[in-house]
């Protein structure tokens, strides 16, 4: 349970962090918002600690790390946070969590479920969000000058309406109900690149 506790730590270091891409539940003793459960992949190296560390590639080859082991991290850590949180901060999590990661939240089987999102939304959510990942990384090699943070928002608002364009206006109504009340997260730069500067960022749709 100490290790649990301190993943715990790190993970809430690291949903504010970054958005995450999937995740899996099984059942437990609280439910998360009654909406699945949290998306815990994709930290790469932000956050730091020991969660961040087992999602690099050449680490987990170190630790010789199974893919039956990284699939049971999530919920180790949604276990973590059923033990700490009450059912509200739970479900407020939850919508906070959705907010964070956008149109990446498509991705999750388990959110699909919930919206009854057919084979065909599916691929061409997928479509959307793989065509929005090669411009984005085309945005990054060109830098951030010449207004390159704008092109990045611009981009990310782009491809939220092209998402919700592919649902239907009873999944729109319901995906909006499962992100709650908007939420401006405060983000601080990295390191030498941001100092301790901070900025208010919408994450929500």
């Amino acid at each position: 349970m100490r290790k649990l506790g301190y993943m715990l730590g790190v993970f809430a270091l690291g949903l504010l962090a970054v958005g995450a891409v999937t995740g899996q539940q099984q059942p437990q003793k609280k439910k998360f918002g009654g909406a699945g459960g949290f998306g815990f992949g994709g930290f790469g190296g932000f956050g730091g600690g020991p969660l961040a560390l087992i999602y690099r590639n050449d680490v987990k080859k170190e630790l010789e790390i199974t893919d039956e082991q990284m699939q049971k991290v999530p919920d180790a850590i949604q276990k973590a946070l059923g033990d700490v949180l009450n059912d509200k901060q739970l479900a407020r999590l939850r919508q906070l969590d959705l907010q964070q990661r956008g149109p990446n939240a498509f991705t999750d089987a388990k959110l699909q479920k919930e919206l009854s999102i057919t084979a065909e939304q599916t691929e061409s959510i997928k479509s959307i969000l793989d065509e929005a990942a090669k411009e984005r990384q085309e945005l990054f090699k060109e830098g951030f000058g010449g207004g390159g943070q704008e092109k990045i928002a611009a981009l990310t608002k782009e491809t939220k309406e092209k998402v919700q364009g592919v649902l239907t206006a009873d999944q729109r109504k319901q995906y909006r109900q499962m992100l709650g009340e908007e939420f401006k997260f405060e983000q601080q730069g990295f390191g030498a690149f941001g100092g301790n500067k901070k900025f208010k960022k919408k994450d929500a749709e």
